[in-house]
C-alpha cells in the first residue's frame, strides 16, 4: 500500500512526527518493532519546556512535578528552586503508549511488532520491506533509535558517539521530592528521578566505552541512601546518542532522521525527549511544506542546524568543563547560586544554552567590575 510518509520506530519522536503529519491529513504508517506499552531504559523526565509542544492531557500520566534539583558530590550538596515546575517526571511505557495513541487517534495507522527487514529508495519515493511486507510512500522517517537501520543505511560512515547508561524503576519508602544529580560518577553523572510509587536509579559515563558500567552503578548505589533498595533489581542498559559534531545531513533523498537516530541528545544531562518531540514535528512540518509546494523537505535539516546545534555547541563545551572538574564546578554554584537559577530557566524554556552563558558571563563580570555603579 502507499503512503504518503512512513515512519520507522513508534518512540516520541516518531510518534509526534506521525501526530503532526496526521494533523495535516496525511496518510502515515507507523511501524514499530516492539508492542506498547513496552519497557524503555531511560530516568523520563520531560523539561517543562515540552509542554507547550504537546496537548494538555499529558498531565493526566505525569506522576511527579519537579521543583528542586540537588546535585551531589559526595557529602558536599547544592540545590536550586523554582516556583513553577522546571521537569515533569513520567513512566516510559505510559508515555510512549501515550503518544503513540495520539498518532492513531489523529488517523496514522500503527502497526505494531512488526520490525522492518530493508528499505530502498525508488523513483516514486521508498520501498519498505517489513514483517507486513513491502509498503511504498513519499518520505521515510527513520525514528528506530540511535543503532536504527535508517541511519546505518543512509550514512553507513557515520559513527555517532554513543555514551552508556544503566538504569532502573525502584520502589521508595519516603516520598522523595528532589531530583538528584550525583556528579561522582566519573565522566558522567548518576540520577534519582522519584516517580509516584518509585523512582528511576541510573548512571551515564558519556565518554563512551565503559570496561565496568556495573561498578560504576554499584559505587553510586552505595553512596546514595534514597538508592539503598535498588540493590535487588537488575539494571538495564541502553546507550544514548550524545552530541558531539554536527551530523551528515539529516535529509538525504526522502529520508530524514529524526530523535536519537539523528543524534539528537543535549551533551550536559542527556536529555533526548524534548529533542526528540521537536524534531520529529519539525520534520512532519517540512514535509508539508514540501508537499503543499512551499518548500523542500531539506528546510528540516537547516531548521535543526540553525534551532539546536548552537545550543549544544555550548552544552557540550560546559559537559567538558563540569565532567573534568566536578568538585570546581559544585564550588562554583555553590557560591554563585544565581547560576543555578538561571540554568532551571533552560528547563522552563526561558532561555537557550547560549543565552545562559552570556548571562552568566555578565553576571561575573558585573559582580567584579570596581565602577559598575557609575554612571556613564
Amino acid at each position: 500500500m502507499h503512503y504518503d510518509v512512513i515512519i520507522i520506530g513508534a518512540g516520541p519522536a516518531g510518534s509526534a512526527a506521525a501526530t503532526a503529519l496526521a494533523r495535516q491529513g496525511r496518510s502515515v504508517l507507523l511501524l514499530e518493532k516492539a508492542a506498547h506499552p513496552r519497557h524503555k531504559s531511560c530516568g523520563g523526565g520531560l523539561s517543562a519546556r515540552l509542554l507547550p509542544y504537546l496537548d494538555a492531557d499529558l498531565k493526566e500520566i505525569v506522576e511527579r512535578e519537579v521543583r528542586k534539583v540537588v546535585f551531589l558530590l559526595r557529602k558536599k550538596e547544592v540545590s536550586g528552586s523554582s516556583a513553577e515546575p522546571v521537569a515533569y517526571l513520567v513512566r516510559r511505557d505510559r508515555f510512549d503508549a501515550y503518544l503513540a495513541e495520539k498518532a492513531r487517534k489523529a488517523g496514522a495507522e500503527i502497526v505494531e511488532n512488526c520490525p522492518v527487514r530493508d528499505w530502498r529508495e525508488t523513483p516514486e519515493g521508498v520501498e519498505v520491506q517489513s514483517r507486513r511486507g513491502p509498503d511504498t510512500a513519499s518520505f521515510l522517517m527513520g525514528a528506530d533509535g540511535a543503532a536504527g537501520r535508517v541511519a546505518r543505511k543512509l550514512h553507513p560512515d557515520w559513527k555517532k558517539h554513543l555514551a552508556f547508561a544503566l538504569e532502573t524503576e525502584v520502589p521508595l519508602r519516603n516520598k522523595e521530592e528532589a531530583v538528584w544529580i550525583d556528579l561522582a560518577v566519573p565522566r558522567g553523572y548518576g540520577w534519582i528521578f522519584p516517580k509516584e510509587n518509585g523512582a528511576a536509579i541510573g548512571v551515564a559515563d558519556f565518554k563512551g566505552k565503559v570496561p565496568k558500567p556495573q561498578a560504576l552503578y554499584s559505587d553510586f548505589l552505595g553512596r546514595h541512601p534514597l538508592s539503598s533498595e535498588a540493590g535487588s533489581v537488575p539494571p538495564n542498559g541502553c546507550t544514548i546518542p550524545i552530541y558531539r559534531s554536527a551530523a551528515p545531513p539529516l535529509v538525504k533523498g526522502r529520508v530524514l532522521l529524526i530523535g536519537d537516530a539523528g543524534g539528537l541528545v543535549d551533551p550536559l544531562f542527556g536529555e533526548g525527549i524534548f529533542y526528540a518531540v521537536r524534531s520529529g514535528q519539525m520534520a512532519a512540518e517540512a514535509i508539508g511544506a514540501a508537499f503543499a509546494g512551499r518548500g523542500e523537505a531539506t528546510s528540516y535539516d537547516r531548521a535543526v542546524r540553525e534551532t539546536f546545534y548552537p545550543d549544544f555547541e555550548r552544552a557540550a563545551r560546559m559537559a567538558k568543563w563540569i565532567y573534568a572538574f566536578p568538585g570546581l564546578y559544585l564550588e562554583a554554584i555553590r557560591l554563585h547560586p544565581g547560576a543555578v537559577d538561571l540554568y532551571l530557566g533552560i528547563l522552563r524554556g526561558e532561555r537557550t544554552y547560549c543565552q545562559f552563558w552570556k548571562e552568566v558571563q555578565w553576571a561575573f563580570v558585573r559582580k567584579f567590575i570596581p565602577f559598575k555603579n557609575t554612571a556613564g
